[in-house]
């Protein structure tokens, strides 16, 4: 099994802080999704969501969504998705498509301000 407790094996992809558009305390425009311009080649990834205005009793931040190129001019299609707690960090390991995809981050609708940190496992 690999040594997850090394840190020069992960590399740090995205660490970036979106706010909602708020009129009058209220959202009115919601945090657009995190898109990381970067192609992954390791199939496991670790993720950290952070928000300095959730409420203590949040729990979830949102899904993590894998990206994969398709032929034929149709772009990107969705490979997997997995649910993202707020505040902690989980380890995935994509299964389906363990290499070559993007990651998107689509952050629950309520939240003010997300910060967003991404890292890599290299083997």
């Amino acid at each position: 099994m690999s040594d997850f407790a090394d840190s020069s094996k992960w590399n740090l992809i995205m660490d970036s802080t979106k706010s909602a558009t708020l009129s009058g305390g209220m959202i009115i425009e919601p945090i657009a999704a995190f898109e990381p311009d970067h192609l992954f080649s390791s199939a496991i990834v670790g993720v950290q969501v952070f928000s300095s205005t959730a409420k203590s009793n949040w729990y979830k931040a949102g899904y993590l969504h894998q990206a994969i190129p398709t032929p034929l001019s149709l772009g990107l299609a969705i490979g997997e998705s997995r649910f993202v707690a707020l505040y902690t960090p989980i380890i995935i390991k994509f299964l389906y498509f363990p290499s070559n995809y993007h990651l998107s981050f689509e952050v629950a609708r309520y939240f003010k301000d997300c910060t967003l940190k991404i890292w890599e496992f290299i083997e």
